[in-house]
């Protein structure tokens, strides 16, 4: 119960402060839509989707290995701290190394990537934060495979605040537009990099070198999976680009302003992940069927809090919509349920996949799964965009995730049966989404671009009817762990209840 306590502690704390950082487009979407056109909004978010591509190319996805390494050095300090300083300087030189040759071949990138966009001062600030951006990553993932969900919580809430701040008086005060925007991640990414290196040097945990054995055994762990990351980011950057070369910088705009609420679908999944994946690792490590019975146990729960999140993000994203927004973005809701359902599906991957990345031998593959999807993707969404425009991208997207979950869940049963049952999450998954469409029939029917209040009453009942639901088809799983007294025993630890008790 302790290391599910754990991992429960952590996917909070991971959420948390995830929130505060990759969701502060999101949590900022009032700000932006005020001060940003669709156009500078779409030329912020193709920049962007850009550097999310070249921050995986610059560490060799070397951010993997951090958290996956920790766990073999973690009792020979020496060694940790060379490990750290290896892939810090490794990535310092990559990415000043990548960014020339970005200058060097600037007309190709602009033809190809950026049309519209003015290289100078847009793609060039962009380019200047890209090495910092990859570092800010690495620290954060040396806090996550150590497991300091507090600390990075309470790093991330200062970089939210510094982001908000620096944000506002850019394109608020100065009306920089999409530069502004540009410009305040660029100086937060710079403030994180020295703080970064006081802190490791405080705590004695870096000793910058490159250490040729460590890199060499780091990057054959990280190299095949860079494949993996970069799928995915490409397929979504692809989407922009043809979305801004089959419409406009504007339409890139409003899907970018819908895919907002899928990255924050996508930032729960992966917090909890980061939560799940260390302490399942260990179970593996340990051996034995009980440890496997509590991942499925747990997995079974998270995929009930995944739905309710997931659901009621699709029903309320009209209204939250048409209240964070202004006028001309609103139509973007209407994306948002498409790719609710594209991250419901993705939800099964993420424990399918910790197994294979368990497996050093089977993390060289995870590739082969990301890449096939990504690959449909960008087929799929260079056909679609031109017919159907953003829903095209969107449709491409969720055709993509079947396909890659499909392979993930084929290529684990090869090497652990843990437990994992297909059919077993899709019975949580299918239910959701079919009250989510039912909540949403008047929203495209009658209230498309409009606040309703007798819509929202409705919603909730559907939510409330959905609530009722899960309890009645998981009533003896919930009475069961309540009854057995760890979970009373789970609270007293966390000193959620028993407070004032003698």
């Amino acid at each position: 119960m302790h290391g599910i306590g754990r991992v429960l502690e952590n996917s909070f704390l991971y959420a948390f402060s995830s929130l505060l950082t990759k969701a502060i487009g999101f949590l900022l979407l009032p700000v932006y839509t005020t001060f940003l056109t669709p156009e500078d909004y779409g030329i912020t978010n193709l920049v962007n989707s850009f550097t999310g591509v070249a921050i995986f190319i610059v560490a060799f996805s070397l951010y993997s290995a951090i958290i996956r390494f920790y766990v073999d050095y973690k009792d020979n300090r020496e060694k940790l701290k060379r490990f750290y300083g290896t892939l810090v300087t490794f990535i310092t030189l990559s990415g000043s190394i990548f960014v020339s040759f970005m200058v060097l071949l600037r007309g190709f990138l602009i033809a190809w990537f950026f049309e519209g966009i003015a290289f100078y001062p847009v793609v060039v600030i962009a380019l200047l934060g890209l090495t910092f951006a990859c570092l800010h990553t690495v620290h954060q993932s040396i806090l996550r495979g150590m497991q300091a969900g507090k600390k990075l919580t309470a790093i991330n809430l200062i970089v939210f605040t510094l982001s908000v701040v620096f944000t506002l008086v850019f394109i608020g005060i100065f009306k920089m537009g999409a530069v502004g925007v540009l410009l305040s991640s660029l100086l937060i990414n710079v403030l994180y990099v020295a703080y970064m290196v006081c802190d490791l040097k405080n705590n004695d945990l870096i000793t910058f070198c490159i250490d040729k054995t460590i890199l060499k055994e780091a990057l054959r762990y990280s190299i095949p999976i860079m494949p993996h990351n970069l799928s995915t980011h490409i397929a979504s950057f692809a989407s922009r680009v043809f979305i801004n070369r089959s419409a406009s910088l504007a339409t890139v705009g409003l899907y970018s302003v819908a895919m907002q609420f899928g990255t924050i679908i996508d930032m729960i999944q992966s917090s909890v992940n980061q939560a799940f994946a260390p302490w399942f690792f260990d179970v593996m490590s340990r051996g034995g069927n009980a440890g496997k019975r509590e991942a499925v146990v747990l997995s079974r729960f998270l995929l009930i809090g995944y739905s309710l999140i997931y659901m009621g993000i699709g029903l309320f994203s009209p209204e939250v919509l048409m209240i964070m927004t202004t006028e001309r973005y609103h139509l973007a809701w209407t994306v948002i349920p498409i790719l609710v359902v594209a991250f419901s599906v993705k939800s099964i991957y993420y424990f399918y996949v910790n197994v294979l990345f368990y497996y050093k031998q089977a993390a060289n593959k995870v590739f082969i799964s990301t890449i096939t999807g990504s690959f449909a993707d960008v087929i799929l969404a260079s056909i679609l965009v031109k017919i159907l425009g953003m829903y095209g991208a969107a449709i491409a997207f969720l055709v993509a995730k079947v396909i890659v979950v499909s392979i993930v869940v084929a290529m684990s049963k090869l090497y652990e049966d843990v437990g994992y049952r297909v059919t077993d999450m899709l019975k949580i998954i299918i239910p959701s989404l079919m009250f989510m469409g039912v909540g949403l029939y008047f929203s495209y029917t009658i209230y498309l671009t409009a606040f309703s209040w007798l819509n929202l009453l409705y919603k909730a009942g559907v939510l409330f009817a959905y609530l009722a639901f899960i309890y009645f088809t998981n009533r003896n799983g919930i009475d069961e762990l309540i009854k057995s007294g760890k979970f009373q025993e789970f609270l007293k630890k966390k000193r959620i209840i028993g407070i004032g008790r003698a």
